[in-house]
């Protein structure tokens, strides 16, 4: 069972924080970039949903990060609320 697809939220897509100042674009393959607009700078590595919760990984950079999906459809990622694009 899919806790997400109960919420009417799935994870795909391109994600927008409030300030528009970063970009996450999930991919369906397990994987993920995420983009800082104010700085350039850019991670890329592979994601994993653990219920409502979504881990990001950048192995190159050592990059990890954590967030949660609500149900008022909003991803609220390491302090930063996301809304899709």
């Amino acid at each position: 069972m899919n806790p997400l697809a109960g919420r009417g939220v799935t994870p795909i897509g391109t994600w927008i924080s409030a300030d528009g100042r970063m970009r996450v674009r999930i991919e369906p393959d397990g994987g993920f970039e995420e983009l800082h607009t104010d700085t350039g700078r850019t991670y890329r590595g592979t994601y994993r949903v653990d219920g409502t919760r979504i881990h990001f990984r950048d192995p190159e950079t050592g990059y990890e990060g954590s967030g949660e999906f609500r149900a008022d459809g909003v991803m609220y990622a390491d302090g930063v609320e996301f809304r899709r694009e």
